[in-house]
């Protein structure tokens, strides 16, 4: 092997929490016939800056980094509460959340001009961390603090905002499943080992397997790794490892052979193969039934309380308003709120 509203989503919530909040992760998209694309937004208050280190793809609006599957508009979805708020804002963190967070931003700042708000990734860990060093405002996390890392990094202190129930998916490049569209648990467990080498192994054409991870500490993988690993990371070392989801999608859907994994909102072009688990479809209706069993909570951490600016944004993301909004189920996440 080569290796480079509220009953439907509290149901969710609680299957998909439990088993993710032991994990822990760090570091800025093809989706099945059933899973809506959406377009990149734009805004007119789009940020200038970036906090975050050079390797870290930048999530400003119209940036030629920003994932594909951003929401289609502002306009199409529900309005930001309007009000005199300003002051600026510095996010980063999981590039799984980053669509999301984007949007939210570019429709908050919409509706509140004297605000300005720069979003870039850089991966969950790196959120957490630089939240908690006073570096950004928010960090966005694919999963919680551990103890630990409160303790470590002094940040006992630490706010943690629940801002979308989302999931995460295998995917692969066409080439090599041939008519595999499904794969068991253990046959995912046998790849990512690297005990499997070849599609053949598992039904798919004559062509070698090629791994794409996360880098160590991605979000992402960690809840993978909860999944496939009871939470060790076990993944085949050698396999090349990607500091953000967009530069997975690029490298899976270039690389013959490749297979990976990606949040559900990075599923969204003809590009990849997203593929089933054990029989169930990477689609929101199994995400909603808690039929689909990867994922969970993402959250976005202040360091204490959030300052005014800060508090209204969160209370605009987690609003009813926005997480029952076009956007929002475009992307390809769960509501936390009816």
């Amino acid at each position: 092997m080569q290796l480079v509203k509220r009953p439907m989503a509290t149901a969710l919530l609680v299957a998909l929490l439990v088993p993710v909040l032991a994990a822990c992760g760090g570091a800025a998209t093809q989706t099945p016939t059933s899973a809506p694309a959406a377009a990149a937004p734009t805004t007119a208050a789009e940020p200038t800056t970036a906090a975050t280190t050079a390797a870290e793809p930048t999530a400003a609006a119209t940036t030629a980094a920003e994932p594909t599957t951003a929401a289609t508009s502002a306009e199409a979805t529900a309005p930001a509460a309007s009000g005199n708020a300003s002051g600026q804002i510095t996010i980063a963190g999981s590039s799984a959340l980053l669509p999301l967070i984007q949007e939210a931003a570019n429709q908050f700042q919409k509706a509140n001009p004297n605000v300005q708000i720069t979003v870039t990734a850089g991966g969950s860990g790196a959120g957490r961390t630089q939240v908690c060093e006073g570096k950004i405002d928010i960090g966005n996390s694919d999963v919680a603090l551990k103890d630990d890392e409160k303790t470590k990094l002094n940040c006992a202190d630490a706010v943690e905002t629940p801002v979308a129930i989302q999931a995460f998916a295998p995917v692969a490049n066409k080439e090599g499943p041939g008519s595999v569209a499904n794969l068991t648990k253990d046959q995912l467990v046998g790849i990512f080992t690297g005990e499997i080498t070849n599609w053949k192994d598992v039904g798919g054409d004559d062509q070698e397997i090629v791994l794409i991870n996360r880098a160590k500490g991605s979000g992402t993988r960690s809840t993978m790794a909860k999944f496939l690993f009871g939470g060790d990371d076990k993944f085949a070392t050698g396999a090349s490892e990607e500091d953000n989801s967009e530069t997975v999608r690029q490298t899976v859907a270039q690389t013959p052979g490749a297979i990976s994994y990606l949040g559900f909102a990075y599923l969204s072009s003809n590009d990849l193969l997203a593929l089933s688990v054990d029989g169930v479809a990477p689609n929101k209706e199994d995400i909603q039934s808690g039929s689909w069993k990867i994922g969970g909570p993402g959250y976005s951490i202040t360091k204490g309380a959030p300052s005014e600016v800060e508090k209204a944004f969160l209370d605009f993301v987690t609003s009813s308003d926005f997480q029952n909004s076009d956007a929002f189920s475009k992307l390809g996440f769960v509501p936390i709120v009816e």
